[in-house]
C-alpha cells in the first residue's frame, strides 16, 4: 500500500484564497442557482481563465498552441526548486543568476519556482524582481519542465521581454504556473503537485500543494 509519513514530509498549500469579485481585468462574478426541487444551491461562475492559482499552456501565447488537456499529467508534478530573489541587486533575473543560486541542485525535469524573497518591494512594481528572456533560455537549456511564479514576480522587463520570455519557454512547451504562494516553503528542494482543471482552453485553474521534509 503506497503512503506519504506525513511525520516525515510537511503539507504546504500554496494556493491563495480567491473571493469575488475578483478584479476589473480578471472578474470572478458569482450567482445563486438552484437544482432539481430547489433544495440543492449551485453557484453558477462567471470568471477569468487566470484568477487565483492557474497553469498556462502554449495555447496562450500561440493561436494553434496546444491548451491544457494538450499536455501531459506529469509536466506538473515532480522535484522542485526553490528560487529565492533577496537582493535588489538581483532583481533582473538572468541566467548567470539562475546558475549561481541554484545551479547545483537543477536536474532535467526539475520545476522551478520563484519567489520574491523581499516583502518590502511587493506593492512596488518598479521594485520586483523580474524573470529575464536570458533566465528562460537558461531554463530551456537546463531542461526545465514547469516555471512557477508567487503573486509578486512578474515578467519582463516590459511587454516585449515578456513576449520574448513566453515564446522561448513555450516553443518548447514549458508551462507557466502563476500566483503560487511560496512564503510558507522553508527548503530550497521540495516535491510540488499542481493539477489544473481539464478544460480544452489556453489555461487552467490549479490547486498547488509541496511536500517538504520536516
Amino acid at each position: 500500500m503506497f503512503t506519504i509519513d506525513l511525520d516525515q514530509y510537511r503539507l504546504v498549500d500554496l494556493s491563495p484564497v480567491i473571493e469575488p469579485p475578483g478584479t476589473d481585468d480578471r472578474p470572478l462574478e458569482v450567482s445563486v442557482g438552484r437544482l432539481a426541487d430547489d433544495s440543492f444551491k449551485m453557484d453558477i461562475s462567471r470568471l477569468h481563465t487566470h484568477v487565483g492559482t492557474h497553469v498556462e499552456a502554449p495555447a496562450h501565447f500561440y493561436e494553434d498552441g496546444k491548451v491544457i488537456t494538450d499536455m501531459p499529467l506529469e509536466d506538473f508534478f515532480g522535484p522542485a526548486v526553490l528560487l529565492s530573489i533577496d537582493e535588489p541587486a538581483d532583481r533582473l533575473v538572468t541566467g548567470e543568476i539562475l546558475e549561481r543560486e541554484v545551479g547545483d541542485i537543477v536536474q532535467p525535469g526539475h520545476i522551478l519556482l520563484c519567489r520574491n524573497g523581499m516583502p518590502e518591494t511587493r506593492t512596488d512594481v518598479e521594485a520586483m524582481p523580474l524573470l529575464t528572456p536570458d533566465a528562460a533560455r537558461w531554463m530551456v537549456d537546463r531542461q526545465i519542465k514547469l516555471v512557477g511564479t508567487d503573486c509578486w514576480f512578474p515578467m519582463g522587463p516590459g511587454i516585449p521581454a515578456c513576449r520574448e520570455l513566453h515564446d522561448i519557454l513555450m516553443s518548447q512547451d514549458i508551462c507557466i504556473v502563476e500566483r503560487v504562494v511560496l512564503d510558507d516553503l522553508h527548503q530550497r528542494e521540495f516535491f510540488f503537485m499542481t493539477l489544473p482543471v481539464a478544460f480544452a482552453l489556453d489555461s487552467g485553474f490549479a490547486r498547488a500543494i509541496a511536500l517538504e521534509k520536516r
